[in-house]
C-alpha cells in the first residue's frame, strides 16, 4: 500500500510535468514518459483499492487481483496504442523535438525516482503473487525507461541532429507496454522473477 501511494504522490509530479513540457517542446520522448508516469499513477490507485478490499473482504482477493490485473493492462495498452500513434504522425511530419532543460529535468526526475519503486513493486509483486502489482512495477519501469531514452533521444538530436530519435524511442517503449500489457492480460497467475 506504501508503495501505490508513493508511485501516486511521486507520478502526480513528474508526469504532470513531464506530459505538459513534452506538449510544449514538441518531445515525445518526454511526452511518453509523462503517458507512461500517469499511466503508473492510475495503475497505483487500482492497486491501493485492490488492497483496501483486501484488507476489508480478504474472500474478495481473486476478483479484486483479477479486475485490479485487467485495468493496469488497460493503461498499458493505452499507453501503447498513444505513443505509437503519435510517433508515426511525428515521423511522417518530420517534426523536431524542443531544446528546453526543463525538457531535460522532467525527463531526468523520472530516472532517479521510478526504478527503486519499480523495483520495489515487482519484489513486492512476486511475494504475494500479484499480476497487477507486476503490471504496476512495469509501468514504473516503463516510466523510468522512458525518460532515459527521452533524455537520451533529446541529446542524440543535439548532438548529432538525429530529429527522428525521440520518436523511435517512444515507438520502442509503445513495443515494451504492448508486450507487458499481453502478459498481465494473459491470466497466469505464476509470477517468477524470470518473467
Amino acid at each position: 500500500m506504501r508503495l501505490s501511494v508513493a508511485s501516486v504522490l511521486a507520478g502526480l509530479v513528474i508526469g504532470g510535468l513531464s506530459v505538459t513540457v513534452g506538449l510544449l517542446d514538441h518531445s515525445l520522448g518526454v511526452l511518453g514518459t509523462g503517458l507512461g508516469v500517469l499511466a503508473d499513477v492510475a495503475g497505483s490507485v487500482v492497486l491501493i483499492w485492490r488492497f483496501r478490499v483486501e484488507q476489508r473482504q480478504p474472500h474478495q482477493a481473486g476478483r479484486v487481483e483479477a479486475r485490479a490485473a485487467v485495468l493496469v493492462s488497460g493503461a498499458l495498452g493505452l499507453i501503447a496504442v498513444v505513443l505509437t500513434i503519435e510517433s508515426v504522425r511525428a515521423l511522417v511530419a518530420g517534426t523536431h523535438p524542443g531544446s528546453s532543460p526543463l525538457t531535460l529535468t522532467a525527463a531526468g526526475l523520472a530516472v532517479v525516482v521510478l526504478p527503486p519503486l519499480a523495483h520495489l513493486k515487482r519484489r513486492t509483486a512476486i511475494a504475494l503473487a500479484s499480476r497487477a502489482l507486476r503490471g504496476d512495477s512495469t509501468l514504473s519501469a516503463i516510466g523510468a525507461a522512458t525518460g532515459l531514452l527521452a533524455v537520451a533521444g533529446l541529446l542524440l538530436f543535439h548532438a548529432f541532429g538525429w530529429w527522428w530519435a525521440d520518436r523511435v524511442v517512444a515507438l520502442v517503449v509503445a513495443c515494451v507496454a504492448a508486450a507487458e500489457s499481453y502478459e498481465v492480460s494473459r491470466g497466469d497467475d505464476r509470477i517468477d522473477e524470470g518473467d
